[in-house]
């Protein structure tokens, strides 16, 4: 194609034909131009349908992060509400006086154990990170999500509060541990070995309900309660806050 429009040129030239030329190459620069710009259309039809398709594949991510972080959330209120049921459980056992020390110790540290909420926010940081967010095109759900990501930022900060708060009970007993009877979790039990454990002298706290030990187990159970309550409070609060943008993004992967 080349050749052939080089020897059109030659000819008009070779024939003195100059305006005919000027003419000609005036076409051939215009007819260069429209092909650029179809090349350019064509370039960007395709990267719009690459910016739909990875648009579409966005949203039905996020929406898969938040259908996983939703299960997550149940499973740890019924973690939450077995703690609640030990720590209550433990104090009437702990009023009986018919269980042994080492029962109510293992018995509360599973009540106090406390698993760390970590939602699923890969998608919606990689978009943020790689400055994707310009993909999402629907305003109205680009906004939900900064919104709802904002809001869970600070209910995290506010469950990870509670948490240090009974961490720091919790190991205020802990510090007078042989008294206490740390000694006695079963981990620790197996580590020690029975003849070491033969040497350490056994504090009945247990029995008595005037030992601070006796007050400090039940403060602690009686706060762990009341964190364990935040705790669900705060994953309904995130729940009601996860309403609008689930909606909007259920409708949008549906569409698609």
């Amino acid at each position: 194609m080349i050749k052939f429009f080089r020897r059109i040129r030659q000819q008009l030239l070779s024939e003195n034909k100059f305006s005919k030329y000027l003419l000609y190459a005036v076409g051939e620069i215009i007819l260069v131009i429209i092909g650029i710009l179809i090349a350019l259309g064509i370039n960007d039809q395709n990267d719009q349908r690459k910016n739909n398709a990875s648009e579409a594949k966005y949203y039905c991510k996020i929406l898969d992060d938040f259908e996983a972080d939703k299960i997550l959330r149940e499973e740890l209120k019924l973690e939450v509400d077995k703690k609640v049921r030990l720590s209550k459980e433990l104090m009437l056992e702990l009023a009986s006086g018919e269980k042994d020390k080492r029962f109510l110790v293992n018995k509360f540290l599973k009540a106090c154990r406390n698993n760390t909420y970590v939602p699923r926010k890969t998608t919606y940081q990689d978009l943020v990170s790689t400055g994707n967010m310009k993909l999402l095109r629907d305003e109205s759900i680009r906004n939900s999500l900064i919104e709802f990501y904002s809001q869970l930022d600070n209910k995290l900060i506010s469950l990870e509060e509670n948490r240090e708060e009974l961490i720091k009970e919790f190991y205020k007993i802990l510090n007078t541990s042989i008294d206490f009877g740390a000694y006695e979790f079963e981990y620790v039990n197996n580590l020690i070995g029975a003849e070491v454990l033969a040497t350490i002298p056994e504090n009945d706290w247990h029995k008595d309900k005037s030992s601070s030990y006796y007050r400090n187990f039940q403060k602690i159970l009686i706060f762990n309660i009341g964190i364990a309550d935040r705790q669900k409070q705060h994953f309904e609060i995130i729940n009601t806050l996860m309403e609008k943008p689930y909606k909007q993004l259920s409708n949008k992967c549906k569409a698609e």
